[in-house]
């Protein structure tokens, strides 16, 4: 009986302790209905045309590093990356939002591409305003294939 008054009280304070305090909740991505233009992208890295090699071969760089920044008048809601082979696959994505960021304005994007398949990359950086207003730039990096190291002790 003493158990279960005692369970019944922790129950109680947990439930009134957890009712006075409030979270805050994250702020509202307000809209500007006056801005009608997109975000400006500038890509940082790599450069246009740039080359890297295949991962795990002797030749570095063996990965590109994707950066590039955005401003705008508006909170950039959406910031993203993607990688297409010279098929148009895609074959990787990275995006940050503004919700995963505590409805913080993106205005970077950074992360980085490795690939052991040979060929040429087109890079599409993208982001978007409060306002659905979208900006895309896109680059071409090619990879070119690297010889594994003979006298590695790492397996191929």
């Amino acid at each position: 009986m003493k158990s279960i008054l005692s369970t019944k009280i922790v129950a109680l304070l947990l439930f009134v302790s957890l009712c006075s305090f409030k979270c805050k909740t994250d702020d509202v991505i307000e809209i500007n209905p006056e801005d009608l233009a997109a975000p400006e992208i500038t890509i940082i890295t790599p450069n246009e045309n740039a080359t890297f090699y295949t991962d795990g071969g002797m030749d570095s760089p063996d990965y590109l590093i994707l950066q590039a920044n955005a401003t705008d008048a508006s909170t950039i809601i959406r910031g993203s990356v993607t990688v297409k082979n010279s098929a148009g696959a895609e074959v990787y994505y990275y995006e940050e939002t503004a919700a995963t960021q505590n409805n913080a304005t993106i205005t970077t994007i950074y992360t980085s591409f490795r690939t052991s398949e040979p060929g040429t990359y087109s890079l599409i950086y993208e982001f978007e305003d409060s306002n659905e207003n979208v900006s895309q730039v896109s680059i071409v990096a090619t990879c070119i294939f690297s010889e594994t190291d003979p006298y590695s002790d790492e397996p191929s």
